[in-house]
């Protein structure tokens, strides 16, 4: 018999292993939130470095995780997993190790990048083991479960955050990954992933490509709060990050064997699922970090009063996430949890947002509750739908171009909100590492403007029914799903 034991046995551990490095890579993004004040008091960090303790990571990941898929394709999944996984590990373990003085902030910001790439690696290997050993009809199912468990690490993490920082210290936070990491592994062990080697070449050219121009996107975006919209640097280097995207992209799509398959994007069903996820993944990210910020540093609420705070919010991102699945069971459309999630999003951050300036916690709660039922609710159905779409064989490259533009979008709506914030900010808070309580309902209106056009867009664009059969994407003959 398998590692694994029976057959069953075996996607529960396969499942297990996944959902638990997706949620770890999901913790990571949201679970230094409560940290980062302390943080920024004790290693004398500025805004702008506290910003990028979170945005290099998330960058990394989405800049890494088409690197992810060509090393799974080439050296196997089980190999890439434990190089990504033991990667994270050890990163998580060095960043809690920062030393004080002027090498703090760039020895941080340099594992947090490290532990992108390791989360890189693991995020494509996950959804395709997945895919590999789920039959076509409770795939859906356990993909759903898989995006549902990352969710619920993602929206825990802020309350992980209080509980270490507040009773272990700020430094705790990062290696709380670790053991999690080590479950991983040897549930992947025991499952018997099945090893497909040297399908793929290595290329160079592509991946640095890649990676390049889209922390020079990013990046850019970011930079434009520091210099300010009529400093003649910032149009320069927006032209010059859109030139380097856009040779990127064609040099992908010239390519034979190309680093993500950009041309799955043809497809309308799974383009519109795709993009709609990476406009949802910003507001996520930005209502988590800043509404985190301000209820420690314009309210003055400590780490462990912070994370019980924030658990309306956790409580309805949950609820959220589960309520999609049994929507989507029960109605037969995604029209329903999308549209439905997506309107309640919206309306939630903008009461939200209404109730900042009073400082009133309790006026907060009603738009903090709306909107995280609402956030919850797209990704789950979006993720269990969108591979549908897409021809069986070209699944695993659709399942890295959505995990890559899913986190991409996520680096962008945090970058965007970084730079209006940093622009709203003092000097003199952003020396001290405090976004001020004038600033923080700029990052709200740019996560609700995130929402607005996502709700527009899955209005005029989501299909009424579901779609009959899969498309060919240009390769391979068209396959009839129920």
């Amino acid at each position: 018999p398998p590692p694994g034991g029976t057959r069953p046995l075996r996607k529960r551990f396969v499942l297990t292993a996944m959902g638990c490095a997706g949620g770890l890579i999901m913790l990571d993004q949201t679970v230094v939130a409560v940290a980062l004040g302390p943080m920024a008091r004790s290693l004398g960090l500025t805004t702008w470095v506290m910003h990028r303790v979170v945005l290099v990571y998330v960058l990394a990941l989405s800049a890494f995780a088409p690197v992810g898929g060509m090393a799974a394709r080439r050296f196997g999944l089980l190999g890439t997993f434990r190089c990504g996984i033991v990667l994270f590990a050890v990163a998580s373990g060095a960043c809690g190790l920062t030393p004080a003085g002027d090498a703090a902030a760039p020895f941080l910001l340099l594992m947090r990048a490290l532990q992108g790439v390791g989360a890189g690696l693991m995020i494509p290997v996950a959804t395709t083991v997945i895919t590999n050993v789920y039959e076509e009809h409770e795939r859906g199912r356990a993909l759903a479960v898989y995006a549902g468990l990352a969710q619920v690490f993602f929206s825990l993490g802020p309350v992980v955050g209080a509980v270490l920082t507040q009773y272990l210290g700020w430094r705790s936070v990062f290696p709380a990954g670790v053991p999690v990491a080590a479950a991983a592994l040897w549930l992947a062990a025991r499952a018997g992933v099945e090893e497909e080697r040297g399908r793929g070449a290595l290329t160079v050219v592509q991946p640095v490509a890649v990676i390049a121009s889209v922390g020079a996107v990013v990046l850019a975006l970011y930079q434009c709060g520091i210099w300010g919209l009529a400093d003649p640097r910032t149009p320069a280097a927006l032209t010059a990050a859109a030139a380097a995207l856009v040779l990127a992209v064609r040099l992908v799509l010239r390519s034979r064997e190309p680093l993500v398959n950009l041309r799955l994007l043809r497809i309308r069903p799974y383009a519109v699922a795709t993009a709609l996820t990476f406009l949802v993944q910003g507001p996520q990210l930005i209502v988590m970090v800043h509404g985190t910020l301000f209820l420690r540093q314009a309210m003055h609420l400590p780490p462990l009063t912070t994370g019980l705070a924030l658990l309306p919010l956790v409580g309805a991102l949950t609820t959220g996430t589960f309520l999609s699945g049994h929507l989507l069971d029960r109605h037969r459309s995604i029209r329903v949890p999308v549209l439905l999630g997506l309107t309640a999003a919206t309306l939630g951050a903008a009461l939200w947002t209404a109730a900042l300036p009073s400082r009133a916690y309790l006026w907060q709660v009603p738009g903090m509750v709306l909107a995280g039922i609402g956030m919850g609710m797209p990704v789950p159905a979006l993720s269990a739908e969108l591979m549908r779409a897409v021809p069986q064989h070209d699944r695993a490259d659709a399942s890295v171009l959505r995990q890559t533009l899913r986190q991409l979008g996520g680096a962008v709506g945090l970058a965007l909100a970084g730079a209006l914030v940093l622009a709203a900010n003092d000097d003199t808070a952003d020396a001290a590492g405090i976004v001020t309580a004038t600033a923080t309902p700029v990052a709200f209106v740019t996560a609700d403007a995130f929402l607005l056009a996502a709700l527009l867009s899955a209005t005029a664009l989501l299909p009424v029914r579901a779609p009959a059969k899969v498309a060919p994407a240009g390769r391979g003959p068209a396959h009839h799903h129920p």
